[in-house]
């Protein structure tokens, strides 16, 4: 006889409790979100967070918003019970950030939980206390206006869940990512981030955006953004963003806001993509921050329970206006600064040449030209060249357009493009500045100049460390860098300081989210005024991995963002470099991430294509 399938049962109350968690609270981070939303919401000016090994040991948002009458302590924990909305249409026009009801039910039902809470009307305050969603106890207490929340031991009844949650330092980041987005899109609210007595953030009220953006990602980072807004058809559009010339490794630092409220929208992301295409090369990412305004009928926040998605109505005309804000505002549409520059138009010196400069002196050019003389001696095999600004763009490169050229300053022994092999004798040729050609024994190989160095790097930075007890040698800087790290930069700084230091770098805090750049490794060629070390710092916020492959992604991070890109002009003698040096490696054929460095066409191959084989 077969066995009859389960009958169906309307489920009790404490399991569906644990299911609506499960949608609601993923990890701390979410929790922080709900209840600073909530503290907002209650028109708070100052909101403190402070959490402990990672916010899964204890997490509380404390705010000085309107608070919660007394009698209405254990409505506020039930599901579904909100002050937000009275019927389904309000829905369509909410504009608070919270309002399912579902958030404090789904916190308590997984954590201990007590909340202590004043409102204006009422001259004492209340304490209610619940253990898995239970109310344990409940009686009045003393504050002032406003409302804490501590959530303590998280997941503590379900097991499974805390089974899944990630390390401590990856959800530590993922709080101070939330807050960061939060305090980005409220400036005028005072933020507060402490883990324990540590304190990770302290920021100020700001009269406006750049000033928040200043303070959370620092002066480097916010000298290089410009504004763009624009506005159509009822929807406005406006932020801050960096221009062509500084981009980041990754997306870490793009914060989309609808109506005030942090989302993840694979349109408007890609709205970002389209607009700076053309712009930067494959694999970099612009710093963007921008505030997409839009009616509360156009906007479906009802998607997800966290309410991290949003659906939008005229999801195409939104994607168009972020496009063309960011094109028309930066400029981007206006690319003859990234066209190649070939040479063959004119033999006219780069000095002699209109809108580059004339001579210059004093030290700073004098070291420059200097460095430039030993780098070439040595065979440069980095092969970054100083191309000069195209006349009319100086103020995209600011300071330095002004800069004179150091190659014209270079003395006569130097070569020169002139001095190189003719294309009927040069052994290697670059296609589209981006792969090596060079004839082989029975045929040819196109071998990526990225690829390649990035391998070369790589082994020379591990065979340092290992005849040097662990170290790569440092060169000193002639002048400190001082560099203004986010939230996120600065955690994997301190997490990995001793692993920058063995890599080379020798940097040192320098108060608040600052560092001190004093040493960088000796056999990096260019490092971009510390871009070079964000990006590093921004791989390692996403690595949570044990130390020793950690040690090996810092290798590697440290080899991809220090080798020549794609695009990147390269002497015949440059190229012959790269290629002997790549050669001397133990595997020369791919890249540390696995990449192939290059691509063999034998004769056979060629014969049979040209149908010269059968």
């Amino acid at each position: 006889m077969r066995d009859l399938p389960a009958p169906i049962r309307v489920l009790d109350d404490a399991t569906v409790d644990r299911i609506a968690a499960g949608e609601v609270v993923e990890r701390p981070a979410s929790i922080v979100k709900e209840l600073c939303e909530n503290a907002l919401d209650a028109e708070a000016t100052s909101i403190t967070v402070t959490f402990a090994e990672g916010g899964l040991a204890s997490l509380s948002i404390e705010d000085d918003g309107h608070g919660i009458p007394f009698r209405e302590l254990p409505l506020a924990f039930e599901r579904h019970a909100t002050s937000k909305i009275a019927s389904a249409a309000d829905i369509l026009r909410v504009g608070s950030f919270g309002f399912r009801g579902e958030a404090l039910a789904a916190i308590s039902s997984v954590s201990r939980t007590r909340m202590t809470t004043r409102c204006d009307a009422e001259p004492m305050g209340g304490l209610i206390e619940l253990d898995g969603g239970a109310i344990q106890r409940r009686e009045p207490a003393p504050r002032n206006r406003g409302t804490t929340l501590l959530v303590e031991d998280l997941f503590y009844n379900t097991p499974a869940r805390r089974k899944f949650m990630k390390t401590t330092q990856a959800e530590k980041r993922a709080i101070v990512r939330m807050v960061t987005q939060l305090a980005m899109a409220h400036w005028e609210v005072r933020w507060q981030l402490r883990e324990g007595s540590n304190v990770l953030l302290d920021l100020a009220p700001a009269g406006a955006l750049p000033t928040r953006v200043r303070d959370l990602l620092g002066s480097s980072v916010s000298e290089h953004l410009a504004r763009f807004e624009t506005e159509a058809g009822g929807f406005s559009v406006a932020g801050l963003a960096s221009r062509p010339t500084w981009t980041r490794g990754n997306r870490e630092q793009q914060y989309i806001f609808v109506n005030r409220r942090p989302v993840d929208n694979p349109a408007l992301s890609q709205a970002i993509v389209q607009a700076y295409r053309e712009v930067i090369p494959p694999g970099k990412h612009p710093v963007v921050i921008a505030f997409l305004q839009l009616p509360s009928g156009e906007v479906d926040v009802n998607v997800h329970p966290a309410k991290t998605e949003v659906r939008l109505l005229l999801e195409r005309q939104v994607f168009g206006l972020l496009k063309n804000a960011l094109q028309e505002g930066l400029d981007l549409r206006n690319a003859d600064y990234m066209r190649p520059d070939t040479g063959s138009d004119t033999d006219t010196p780069v000095s002699a040449t209109p809108g580059f400069g004339g001579s210059g002196s004093g030290p700073v050019a004098e070291a420059e030209a200097d460095f430039l003389r030993r780098h070439f001696q040595r065979g440069a095999s980095a092969g970054y060249e100083h191309r000069g600004v195209p006349e009319g763009q100086g103020e995209l490169f600011g300071a330095a357009a002004l800069r004179p050229d150091p190659i014209a300053q270079l003395p006569p022994s130097l070569p020169t493009a002139s001095a190189e092999p003719s294309l009927h004798t040069a052994p290697f040729w670059q296609l589209h500045r981006t792969y090596i050609v060079t004839q082989i024994r029975g045929g040819l190989v196109l071998i990526d100049q990225h690829n390649s160095h990035e391998r070369i790097l790589y082994n020379q930075a591990k065979q340092a460390m290992e005849a040097g007890q662990g170290r790569i040698p440092t060169q000193q800087l002639l002048f400190p860098s001082h560099l203004d790290l986010s939230p996120t930069q600065l955690q994997a700084f301190q997490q990995h300081h001793e692993q920058l230091e063995s890599l080379g770098f020798v940097v040192q805090p320098f108060g608040g989210q600052s560092i001190l750049v004093q040493g960088i490794p000796a056999s990096l060629k260019n490092w971009s005024e510390g871009r070079l070390l964000m990006d590093i710092l921004d791989d390692l916020t996403l690595d949570d991995r044990p130390t020793n492959e950690q040690q090996v992604d810092l290798l590697a991070s440290f080899a991809c963002h220090g080798a020549v890109r794609a695009g990147e002009p390269l002497t015949v003698p440059e190229m012959q470099n790269l290629v002997d040096q790549l050669f001397a490696t133990d595997t020369p054929l791919s890249c540390p991430h696995g990449r192939p460095t290059l691509i063999n066409f034998t004769l056979e191959d060629l014969e049979k294509r040209f149908g010269r084989r059968k």
